[in-house]
């Protein structure tokens, strides 16, 4: 709700009215920020009477903003019981049937996004968009009547409707002069002076740049000083820019890494002036976090050092947890589980104890806790966690999480030699990853579902072997280092697997993708992995008859083996 509460009384409106429910709107989203979500609804409930008997409709479209921030922050479970009957908005709306928390959300989202068109309040109107579109990323929207011969059977999310949405937040902010935002003596001679000055500007910077100066960790700095006073409000700007990261994450979901890196960049280029730390520190942990998935370790470290110059981790909880996520998964690839373990620890202690408050951190610890135990070969304790993690993710309708803790059950207990038990996990994480168009998450799960048919027997190798070409062209396009090799050994071990297949034919077809999946095994320091790579390329060359190369394999695959049962400076993992 940051930037919406610059709105302006009218003349002859008395200066007392509109304070108290203003009053009221900031203390419920206070409340709501602290996490005290019954407080922050007898607040809103509060500045709703009063705004209804002053007549004040720009707050109440206010508010029932405010209230759908709310359901969508808290969680979907830790609301039942906050907003009274359930029967109350189906009532309001012609229904006789009660509705979800959820439809209640989608409800309240239209019926603010409504309000605000008619009272032309362009800065509601914008958010109302990009909340519609974070609700249509994660639910699937079910009709409210959905029975009789009409009745939708339509269970996907639609990202037609994410972008429609986030298109409409930033076209209603072109026209952010109907609410009264825009500056009063604007005559367009900013937009003047704007263009004759770029030049000089330009000019100015590049001469600048030629120059012997001190290094430069951001070029934003250097930008900055050159450009020219915006005349959009800085309230505006943020709205604008918060649909840019929306974007971002919206990417993230459906598996497209190139334009996730460049709406982030877009925001922390043109937006970093206008936005807010926790926003700006978000952008930075979103690029920081493609710089490990697909540059490693070492280059993620780097950038985190700069935002951390920015960003203190001691003051910025985002670049804390991205510190703690980069080092959890820098100890599991290296093996030094105790490190591992120590860092879920911090994990769980920095989430409230408080129930539906801090949701996503605490799914976060959990589903870190059980990668750990799986990484330990604690498989029943792994199980245990990860099928406690469903239930909870159930409870708060987080369905997208859900499709990734399916996928970890399947490979519990594919890793566990269970196969037939994780076909089921793999097939409904496939299923889930469909309705909300999880594209990536969905390559990773067809490749898991190859893994579990090729541990079923050599009858199966060709079933597993169409699985990865299915998934391929995602992963080669938009997958991750670690998902790129898992891919690659997954289809030599099908070649290795096939009865048909002959090595001496065709030893490329083996060779080839070991030799990738080796290379960027080697860049994440990802010994379990890269120990499978060696010793497969060893059995290739044994087949092959080259002792020399199956040797020098098999040499690497036991420094790889070693590291893993004997870890070394563990400490180490602790530092970069």
């Amino acid at each position: 709700m940051q930037g919406l509460f610059s709105r302006s009384l009218s003349p002859h409106q008395d200066n007392i009215v509109g304070k108290y429910e203003s009053a009221l709107l900031c203390l419920g989203n206070l409340h709501c920020y602290f996490g005290h979500p019954k407080k922050a609804l007898e607040a809103f409930t509060e500045a709703v009477r009063v705004s209804q008997m002053n007549n004040d409709d720009s707050c109440l479209a206010y508010i029932l903003g405010a209230i759908s921030n709310l359901l969508s922050k808290i969680g979907i479970s830790s609301t039942v019981g906050l907003i009274g009957s359930r029967y109350s908005l189906g009532n309001n709306i012609g229904l006789g049937t009660p509705l979800s928390i959820q439809q209640q959300l989608l409800v309240l989202l239209k019926r603010s996004l409504k309000r605000a068109d008619m009272l032309k309040l362009t800065s509601l109107l914008s958010f109302d968009h990009i909340s519609l579109a974070k609700f249509d990323l994660k639910h699937v929207q079910r009709p409210l009547v959905s029975f009789g011969p009409n009745g939708s059977t339509k269970l996907r999310t639609c990202p037609a409707d994410v972008c429609k949405n986030l298109r409409l937040s930033s076209h209603v902010l072109s026209d952010f002069g109907t609410d009264g935002l825009s500056i009063a003596n604007d005559n367009g001679s900013f937009s003047t002076s704007w263009l004759r000055n770029l030049s000089d500007a330009s000019s100015s910077w590049h001469s600048s740049s030629t120059k012997p100066r001190k290094l430069i960790t951001n070029d934003f700095d250097n930008f900055h000083f050159h450009a020219q006073p915006s005349p959009i409000p800085t309230s505006v700007l943020q709205l604008a820019g918060s649909a840019y990261l929306m974007r971002a994450t919206a990417w993230e979901h459906y598996g497209s890494a190139p334009m996730v890196r460049m709406n982030t960049l877009v925001y922390a280029t043109c937006f970093a002036d206008a936005a807010s730390s926790s926003e700006l520190s978000l952008a930075y942990v979103k690029l920081i976090e493609q710089l490990a998935v697909f540059k490693g370790y070492s280059a993620a470290f780097c950038a985190l050092k700069l935002a951390e110059e920015k960003f203190p981790s001691s003051t910025n909880s985002q670049i804390h947890l991205l510190k703690m996520q980069l080092l959890h998964e820098r100890a599991l690839h290296r093996g030094h589980l105790r490190i591992a373990q120590q860092i879920c620890d911090e994990f769980g202690v920095l989430s409230s104890s408080v129930s539906g408050v801090d949701i996503e951190l605490k799914t976060e610890a959990s589903l870190r806790r059980a990668r750990t135990l799986l990484a330990a070969k604690q498989f029943s304790q792994a199980a245990a966690v990860a099928n406690s993690l469903f239930t909870t993710c159930y409870k708060y309708n987080m369905q997208v999480e859900n499709a990734s803790v399916l996928l970890l059950l399947a490979e519990i207990h594919r890793k566990s030699d269970n196969a037939v038990l994780g076909l089921p996990y793999a097939l409904a994480s496939q299923s889930f990853c469909k309705s909300f168009n999880l594209d990536l998450l969905e390559a990773s799960a067809t490749l898991t579902l190859a893994e579990l048919w090729l541990a079923l027997g050599s009858n199966h190798a060709k079933r597993a072997l169409s699985l990865v070409y299915q998934s391929l062209p995602m992963i080669l396009g938009h997958g991750g280092l670690e998902l790129r090799a898992r891919s690659q050994i997954v289809l030599a071990k099908c070649h290795l697997t096939d009865p048909e297949f002959s090595v001496s034919e065709d030893p490329c077809a083996v060779l080839d993708p070991l030799n990738q999946a080796a290379e960027d095994l080697q860049v994440l320091e990802y010994h379990e992995m890269a120990a499978e790579v060696y010793y497969l390329k060893a059995m290739t060359y044994n087949h092959l008859g080259k002792e020399y190369e199956r040797e020098e394999a098999a040499a690497r695959f036991k420094e790889h083996v070693t590291a893993l049962e004997n870890p070394r400076d563990e400490e180490d993992s602790l530092v970069y």
